[in-house]
């Protein structure tokens, strides 16, 4: 089983990207058969086309890049598996839209003036089978991530002790204050599950309901063929609004290619992925809608701390001064988003130490580093070779990394792999100097621990700092806003001494989808209401 591991990147990967988050409903380049006239300006919204009040009805069919790792919604991290539960199961609290959390399977909750007893009401709700949804599944359930060691389990750390009151009543009892906890409890692998149907198994993955999900949410699961789809149905006992739509199919299909061309055929209706240069193709167009989400967002090199050519800080710092931050920017990145500029993201402003920035591009400087490290170069004019290990979605921005390496004195191969293969190799194994990665940096600044904390899940570089430890500790322990500022006003400035990472942008959700698709997750009528990929509010109108 792979515990605690996760691919958040930034161009079509989940969610931390809104693009994969929209492309729940529909995202790919050109009009079918010809390219929209380019007559707009950048950001310009396409009219709304909505010839009313929703209709219900209809199936909405979206393609997905691979199998789900399983059903289980909170055993493993896997993007497909976290798609689908969205719709299948329910949270005490998700995360919404607007990047707010906010009530789920929880009509109320309340924290203790000491922070450490969250007390939470629950909403009447049935298990899809029919049964009652109770206190004792949250519970189960969350005794069962601690226990089983489920992805989530890390940020549940604090929770000692889950006490039922009642049917609709309990009580979560911290070691400490944690000022991320509700975040933790709003975001992935905290899906309430039937206890009825697990607690006999003594192998969560292996349970049948692992196999066979049955949850309290808006869809039901009705099918799964292996490599070829799943099917989910409208649960007409939802216990908040009645979806709209009869069913929602995702169709397997690994390759991107023949996905943009079934997108284009009119074959399904998202799913498909949109290249960031195809955009301005779609702003005059009345057939698609612009979407766009601005949440903590940023891609990064990461470099393999313990072991490599990587783990030298004189070869660290040399690509930070190597890089051309304005180039990947504007070329790579078509100049969606922002350009990177701090070492956290940006939206945490009130946390911003502005004496932490990334520096103007040094090439001389960079090669100076590299020599200070022992490199000398050869007659092509490079201190060494290394490769650059990533999965799917780096092949069209990466050589303009090759090129930009190639200036200060590094030949940068690439090694683009399957998912399955870069897990084993990178997250694995380690067998890696240096990778690119990215994504969701939310709903609470505390998420830094996941990716620099030592043993965070994301922390594929295994970066370990007892100072940075500490930090991240005291940040989270302390609620005042203002006195909670200075621990994560140090922490920038330990990631640019140490620098486990050399951020390159901070990322915007921006996508287009077809005009048919209403109420689809990041919409105007559903974002307050919905998390990234949840389809309660989906209704097509056509």
């Amino acid at each position: 089983m792979r515990k605690k591991l996760v691919k958040f990147f930034s161009f079509f990967v989940f969610i931390l990207s809104a693009g994969f988050v929209l492309s729940s409903c529909g995202q790919s380049q050109e009009n079918a058969g010809q390219k929209a006239e380019d007559t707009t300006s950048q950001g310009e919204e396409s009219k709304e086309t909505s010839s009313g009040e929703p209709k219900d009805g209809g199936v909405f069919v979206r393609a997905i890049g691979k199998d789900p790792a399983t059903f289980n919604p909170n055993a493993v991290s896997d993007n497909i598996t976290y798609l689908i539960s969205q719709n299948i199961y329910n949270k005490l609290l998700k995360i919404n839209g607007e990047d707010k959390i906010v009530p789920d399977l929880a009509e109320s909750y309340e924290v203790s003036e000491d922070g450490k007893v969250i007390t939470f009401k629950l909403k009447k709700a049935k298990w899809h089978d029919g049964e009652d949804l109770t206190a004792d599944d949250v519970k189960w359930t969350f005794d069962t991530i601690k226990a089983k060691e489920g992805f989530a389990a890390p940020s549940l750390a604090d929770i000692q002790e889950v006490k039922v009151v009642d049917d609709s009543t309990v009580e979560f009892h911290l070691s400490a204050p944690n000022a991320g906890i509700l975040g933790a409890i709003a975001w992935q692998g905290t899906y309430i599950m039937p206890s009825h149907l697990y607690k006999d198994s003594e192998d969560w993955l292996e349970a049948d309901a692992s196999k066979n999900p049955v949850g309290s949410g808006p869809f039901k699961f009705v099918e799964y063929k292996p490599g070829e789809s799943i099917t989910l149905e409208k649960n007409a006992d939802f216990f908040g609004q009645t979806p709209h739509l009869d069913q929602i199919k995702m169709v397997v299909m690994p390759d991107q290619d023949t996905t943009y061309q079934a997108w284009l055929a009119g074959e399904i209706d998202g799913g498909a992925g949109i290249p960031e240069e195809e955009f301005k193709n779609f702003e005059n167009n009345p057939d698609y809608q612009k979407v766009k989400l601005s949440w903590p967002n940023k891609s990064y090199f990461c470099f393999n701390m313990e072991k490599g050519k990587f783990a030298d800080p004189k070869v660290r710092e040399a690509v930070l001064y190597g890089i051309n931050i304005d180039e990947i920017f504007e070329k790579g990145l078509k100049s969606v988003g922002e350009k990177q500029k701090y070492f956290i993201p940006w939206q945490y402003d009130w946390a911003i130490n502005e004496s932490i920035q990334s520096p103007e591009r040094d090439v001389e400087k960079a090669k100076k580093l590299l020599e200070e490290a022992g490199y000398t170069q050869d007659e092509n004019g490079f201190y060494f070779e290394t490769t650059i290990d990533t999965f799917p979605g780096w092949d069209e921005i990466m050589p303009i990394f090759q090129s930009q390496f190639a200036e200060f004195g590094i030949k940068l191969n690439h090694n683009s792999m399957d998912d399955p293969t870069y897990d084993q190799k990178v997250l694995e194994k380690k067998d890696f100097e240096l990778t690119v990665l990215g994504g969701y940096m939310g709903p609470d600044i505390s998420s830094l621990s996941n990716r620099f904390g030592t043993g965070g899940f994301i922390n594929y570089g295994l970066y370990s700092s007892e100072e940075m430890d500490a930090l991240l500790e005291e940040g989270i322990r302390t609620t005042d806003p203002e006195k909670r500022a200075q621990p994560y006003k140090k922490i920038q400035e330990l990631l640019r001494k140490d620098l486990p990472a050399v951020f390159f942008s901070d990322k915007y959700g921006t996508d287009y989808v077809k005009s048919y698709l209403k109420g689809f997750p990041a919409s105007d009528e559903a974002k307050e209401f919905c998390s990234e990929a949840e389809y309660t509010y989906l209704w097509l109108d056509k």
